[in-house]
């Protein structure tokens, strides 16, 4: 995964500041609906002025979207580590993470939900798409003939593993997200191109 390169090119700064903001946005979020946070309240739980908030974020959603993201993306870099070579194992760890992902979010995000859903929806996807493009590019999978180019197959296998994990996380009584991985991998795999038999060796 391409995680750790993105964000060592950023300066420890940014970084920092960026941390600094993130925290203090979730802080916020423990204490009070987001509707009522202001950019100002953010800046000022962060100790950074209101100019400082706006050279890294265009406003409060911009914040909310990156939060995320790191959150998401943090939880990938325990899971899949970097220099881990895909297998359908990982995949399925893949799938798996995003369907807990998606349940701890509803649980968390408070009401109304529905603001809260393009936004994880679009961040979640992204993540998905850049980390199939990257094993596809390491060309680990073997396609089949006639599969699609390894940037459209990820994107329409981002959508099918999101779609999947939000049926499941809206399910009552679901099972466990690792069987339910299972059961949705070899789908994921023909939405990849891959050949199941080739790819699992």
């Amino acid at each position: 995964m391409l995680l750790t390169e993105k964000g060592s090119r950023l300066d420890p700064r940014v970084r920092r500041t960026r941390q600094l903001l993130l925290r203090a946005l979730q802080e916020l979020m423990a204490e009070k609906s987001f509707q009522a946070i202001t950019v100002q309240n953010i800046a000022e739980r962060a100790t950074v002025n209101r100019a400082t908030f706006y050279a890294h974020f265009t406003d409060k959603y911009a914040l909310l979207e990156f939060s995320v993201r790191e959150m998401f993306r943090e939880r990938l870099q325990r899971l899949l580590p970097e220099a881990s070579p895909f297998n359908p194992g990982k995949l399925a760890t893949l799938i798996q993470a995003v369907c807990d992902f998606l349940a701890e979010m509803s649980g968390h995000c408070p009401p109304p939900h529905a603001q809260y859903e393009p936004l994880m929806e679009k961040q979640v996807k992204a993540e998905v798409s850049e980390i199939l493009r990257h094993w596809l590019a390491e060309r680990r999978l073997s396609r089949t003939p006639g599969a699609p180019a390894p940037e459209l197959a990820a994107v329409v296998a981002s959508w099918a593993i999101y779609g999947a994990a939000v049926q499941w996380s809206q399910r009552e009584g679901r099972g466990p997200s690792a069987d339910f991985a299972r059961q949705v991998l070899p789908l994921v795999l023909a939405n990849l191109g891959a050949d199941t038999v080739h790819a699992a060796r």
